[in-house]
């Protein structure tokens, strides 16, 4: 692990995984859902984080990799309803610099923000966010891949991302 590594840890058993940027310096910013008061980011000793899990790094070319023509389109559609999402919500990002210190600044620039939401902005997609400029959740991902089947996520994930771009305020 390095500063500025998306890392993650399963969590019950591996029937989801938490998520956040490692700061290089023994801790951890990430976006929870539990927290004091009220869910958001913060950040943490990475012992805290990793409550006793083995913490993995994200290996992105892996994660950008997709092995079928059906795959890469879901990828796709994915990532353009995150880009669009971040548009209408002011954290665009055309070709964020994915140095380490860059990637803890955006960590940074979130601190004490509030928000959790499962399906639009959860751990994972505040990661992504940080390290690539793009908000995305895998997992969220594949629970919509689990119930819709492959073409009706392509259709629902398509048009979202058109839906936010077009909602989107002026």
């Amino acid at each position: 692990m390095a500063r500025g590594d998306h890392i993650y840890v399963q969590r019950l058993g591996g029937l989801y995984s938490h998520h956040g940027i490692d700061c290089g310096d023994g801790t951890v910013i990430h976006l929870t859902a539990v927290r004091r008061g009220a869910p958001g980011v913060e950040r943490i000793p990475l012992e805290a984080f990793a409550e006793g899990g083995e913490v993995k790094v994200r290996a992105y070319d892996a994660f950008l990799r997709a092995a079928s023509a059906p795959e890469r389109a879901v990828r796709d559609a994915s990532l353009a309803f995150g880009r669009a999402l971040d548009s209408a919500r002011g954290m665009a990002n055309k070709h964020p610099d994915t140095s380490p210190d860059a990637v803890v600044a955006r960590a940074e620039s979130r601190l004490g923000e509030l928000g959790f939401d499962m399906w639009l902005n959860n751990c994972e997609h505040f990661a992504t966010w940080c390290r690539t400029g793009i908000s995305n959740s895998a997992q969220v991902d594949g629970l919509w891949r689990m119930a819709l089947g492959p073409m009706g996520y392509w259709l629902h994930k398509t048009s979202e991302a058109v839906n936010a771009t077009l909602d989107r305020p002026k």
